[in-house]
């Protein structure tokens, strides 16, 4: 049996220094996730940093209590190393080591290259439209109408699908990163301007968050004409029945529906972990953002992006406004493989893996043998594969408890690192000009993703991080767990720890967000900036702060979150 966080001892994975994720997942995961997760995660960033040229040969995964920790591993170092070591060992490696020799030679041929633009291509001529055909067919195939070998072999086909997804998602990390964080290295330099205002530049380069727009739109311009399908959005039906009538209806109106639900149905709602649920098993929020959109006005709110970038621009030294141009244009060309890589790749995938799990633990279920199907999640993929096949493996009320200790668990109570604090990264100034940029390009990205502020929170206002500008007064929905999601009405602010990808089927609804984990360049602050959003993220104590149901401020550019009332 798992006992609660609070008693368990937290030892570090491996040799070295270890970091806490706080922003990839909003509970400790499941088994089924930490066998897949490590391996094909460090292949994929591993070979995308070899790529580059990159100093950093991977960065190791490792899962403690169901918490992800990661570890540095730079080119060339022991296991056991933390920090750089003393210039006159570095100059001689960068001589004498063949690997890093390798790197540096790579790194200097980047930049002149543009060597993303190639990913870039390539991820939309090749590898995301791959990965949306496997999805589908996998989608084509009922698991309930399966029997029990072909369940397991279909499972193994999910498994298949969902490795891959995280190896390519990963596979493209630094052509994600790199432009933006080279663009906010310098343009901070020439500017001096917080580098929230910076990001705030790279609006309407993510125009589809969801990676379901084109559907939507669709399916919405059908409504507008079918009185039919407008009286069924419209009525007080359960969701699900009005989920279910929609794609019923003859016509283009049910076979614009049905496309727009496969389309965001099989994805997680809040996280990257079969154990999350998907958000077909919330339909309210499908008929929420059904509904939103087609009550939403034809024009579009004003964007004075064009006046922003002006004013950013004539705040650069003249001599460096074309490369400040240059370095812009780069960034929004690559910033949607921020989202892009978890909506087409792992996350897909996980909701299809997450199908397949709960119709074997339906039969299980109905076997006597769980007392819940969504409990199967909790067993890894061996045990999975016995209960399954023979019944034999961990009892229902084992992972029952498994459970329980993931849905009671805190982030709160993992410590920060382990095995101590990480050491200074390698000088910029040792390096060669193109290796120096590239490291503080890829460093300032990673920062943007996982660093945030120390609490300062005040009686009635917690402080955080302002990442998207904008005020916004409303009620506060506190959501502290992905199967609250279904209580967030339209106009709501949402407060939680933390968002993924996964979340963005909620944004239609919300006026505002506010998280307690989070930094510029996290899932909630990207989304918030696309959709104009007020948001504030990593306020650390939000959730504890703001009462749920309470009216609350939120003013994303001082990056302060007050209750009102």
């Amino acid at each position: 049996m798992m006992t609660l966080v609070a008693e368990q001892t937290f030892a570090p994975p491996g040799p070295g220094s270890w970091f806490l994720d706080p922003t990839h997942w909003t509970r400790p995961v499941t088994r089924f996730q930490v066998e897949i997760f490590p391996d094909a995660f460090q292949r994929g960033f591993g070979e995308s940093l070899r790529r580059y040229g990159s100093l950093l040969e991977y960065l190791e995964a490792g899962f403690v209590n169901g918490f992800p920790y990661y570890c540095a591993r730079p080119v060339g170092a022991p296991r056991e190393a933390v920090g750089h070591p003393p210039k006159e060992v570095w100059d001689e490696l960068a001589r004498s080591h063949p690997m890093i020799r390798r790197r540096l030679e790579t790194s200097a041929t980047v930049f002149e290259r543009k060597l993303w633009r190639e990913d870039l291509e390539r991820w939309d001529r090749e590898v995301k439209p791959a990965a949306i055909r496997a999805h589908l067919a996998l989608l084509a195939v009922d698991p309930a109408a399966l029997d029990t070998p072909a369940l397991l072999a279909y499972i193994d086909r999910c498994r298949e699908n969902q490795i891959h997804g995280a190896y390519i998602h990963h596979r493209f990390n630094v052509p994600a990163l790199l432009s933006v964080g080279d663009f906010l290295v310098h343009a901070q330099e020439w500017t001096g301007r917080s580098p929230a205002q910076l990001l705030g530049l790279l609006q309407g380069a993510n125009p589809d968050p969801l990676g379901a727009d084109e559907e939507l739109e669709r399916l919405v311009g059908a409504l507008r004409l079918d009185t039919t399908a407008t009286a069924l959005l419209t009525s007080a039906g359960e969701p699900g029945e009005v989920v279910a009538a929609l794609r019923s209806l003859s016509g283009d109106t049910g076979r614009l529906a049905s496309a727009y639900v496969d389309r965001v149905a099989y994805r997680p709602v809040n996280g990257e972990d079969v154990g999350d649920p998907s958000v077909h098993e919330l339909p309210e929020l499908i008929v929420g953002a059904i509904r939103t959109a087609f009550d939403r006005l034809e024009t579009p709110p004003a964007n004075d992006l064009d006046r922003k970038t002006s004013e950013l621009r004539d705040a650069v030294p003249a001599r460096h406004r074309d490369a400040f141009d240059a370095l812009l244009e780069e960034a929004r060309a690559t910033y949607r493989l921020r989202d892009e890589r978890g909506i087409y790749a792992d996350l897909w995938a996980i909701g299809i893996m997450r199908r397949a799990i709960l119709a074997a633990g339906r039969r299980l279920t109905a076997a006597g043998r769980l007392a819940d199907p969504g409990h199967l999640v909790e067993a890894g993929y061996a045990e999975l594969r016995s209960l399954v096949e023979s019944g034999d493996g961990p009892s229902g009320e084992e992972l029952a408890e498994r459970a329980r200790y993931r849905l009671k668990a805190r982030y709160a109570d993992a410590p920060a690192f382990l095995g101590g604090e990480p050491g200074d990264p390698l000088p910029p100034e040792w390096l060669p000009p193109s290796a120096a940029r590239l490291e503080r390009a890829i460093g300032a990205a990673v920062q943007a993703i996982f660093a945030a502020p120390k609490p300062r929170t005040e009686e009635r206002k917690v402080h955080g991080l302002g990442v998207s500008p904008g005020v916004y007064e409303g009620t506060a929905r506190v959501i502290r767990g992905t199967e609250e999601f279904g209580r967030i009405e339209r106009g709501d602010i949402l407060v939680t720890n933390s968002t993924t990808t996964a979340f963005n089927i909620v944004l239609p609804l919300l006026g505002a967000i506010v998280t307690d984990r989070g930094g510029l360049l996290s899932h909630a602050a990207i989304v918030a900036r696309e959709y104009g959003l007020p948001a504030v993220v990593g306020c650390t104590d939000a959730t504890s702060v703001l009462l749920d149901g309470a009216r609350i401020i939120v003013d994303g550019t001082a990056g302060e979150v007050e209750l009102v009332a």
